[in-house]
């Protein structure tokens, strides 16, 4: 009798090993699943502070170049004021402000077309961040309630199983 029991435990026991094998496993894959998810939404991150780099880097070549613009305009002036005559220094008065409005309209034609692209790209990724990680919490939940499901439906397998085998 006490041969009997013990064949009809380790039975139960491998009952129990194969469901709790193919459960964990299960378990697993929605682990993978799960790091994938965040795997996603770094990457998405690492994108936008890419963005923000450029941005700033934009930034800092506009305020050089209007540095440098400046200094220009400045040079040339003081070193026109040291030539100056009556009549020249009008012209060169005009001459200086064409100069300027020229130099105003290739940096607005320059600059802005970037910073409006830059701002389109940087609106498009927040609203794809957006939209992923809302998929992303739709499919965890999702995930969530199918690993209740099949863990309510290992255990109804577990115990049909066991009650097929010969009772002590």
């Amino acid at each position: 009798m006490t041969k009997k029991r013990t064949e009809d435990q380790q039975s139960l026991n491998a009952v129990d090993s194969i469901w709790d094998g193919w459960l964990n496993s299960f378990k697993t894959l929605q682990g993978f699943q799960a790091e994938i998810d965040e795997k996603s939404l770094q990457a998405i991150d690492n994108q936008k502070e890419m963005l923000n780099s450029t941005r700033g880097i934009l930034s800092k070549i506009e305020e050089e170049a209007n540095k440098k613009t400046e200094e220009l305009k400045t040079s040339l002036q003081n070193t026109m004021n040291t030539i100056e005559k009556e009549q020249v220094g009008s012209t060169v008065s005009t001459w200086m402000n064409q100069m300027e409005d020229i130099n105003n309209s290739v940096q607005t034609l320059s600059w802005a077309p970037n910073k409006t692209i830059l701002d389109l790209f940087s609106q498009s990724q927040d609203q794809f961040q957006t939209s992923v990680k809302e998929a992303l919490s739709q499919q965890q939940q999702a995930r969530s309630e199918v690993l209740k499901t099949i863990e309510k439906l290992t255990e109804q397998m577990r115990q049909t199983q066991k009650g097929l085998l010969p009772s002590s």
